[in-house]
């Protein structure tokens, strides 16, 4: 909640990923890398905190929620309706399951598009709301969602999308060297 505190955290992350790689002037290529926000669970409010007063700014390109919009829907929805550029997805159990059709509401009401499934790659822009069956548990849900492996899948479908589409919902290839 703190602004600029995942600026501030993301900056020193790059420091050690510089310092692991082994190379020092790597640090400015991690400083500049976009940034996917994953949350899990409890882990919407840090998630909204973070696209609300974290001062990454553009460089957070998505935004990936694993059962866990339970509240602050109004900051997520404010960074999908002013971020175009990045994709939001959201992935509920029934636990969760009545404030992501509110946030699908509020975008609708707002003009926005939202896809129910995630049959399709992650384009800029992209919102995506899946719903998971009975028998899938809150407990499993960052292994076993609507899929195994659901964070994997998101990145296999943003890594799906058009070479245009990587360049801005992911990392170029002269930056993950």
């Amino acid at each position: 909640w703190q602004p600029g505190g995942l600026k501030r955290f993301v900056a020193e992350s790059a420091d050690h990923l510089a310092e692991m790689y082994g190379d020092p002037r790597a640090a400015a290529a991690f400083a500049n890398m976009p940034v996917i926000i994953v949350g899990y669970s409890g882990g919407f409010v840090p998630t909204a905190w973070s696209l609300e007063v974290g001062g990454l700014g553009n460089r957070v390109r998505g935004v990936f929620l694993l059962d866990a919009v339970y509240g602050e829907l109004d900051k997520f929805a404010s960074w999908i309706e002013n971020n175009r550029s990045g994709f939001f997805v959201s992935s509920y159990t029934h636990y969760t399951a009545q404030h992501d059709q509110e946030l699908m509401r509020m975008l609708r009401d707002k003009g926005i598009g939202v896809t129910e499934g995630m049959d399709q790659p992650l384009r800029p822009g992209s919102v995506v709301f899946v719903e998971t069956g009975e028998g899938v548990t809150h407990r499993d849900y960052v292994t076993q969602a609507w899929t195994m492996n659901p964070v994997k899948d998101v990145l296999v479908k943003m890594a799906d999308a058009p070479q245009t589409t990587r360049l801005v919902a992911g990392t170029s290839s002269a930056a993950s060297r």
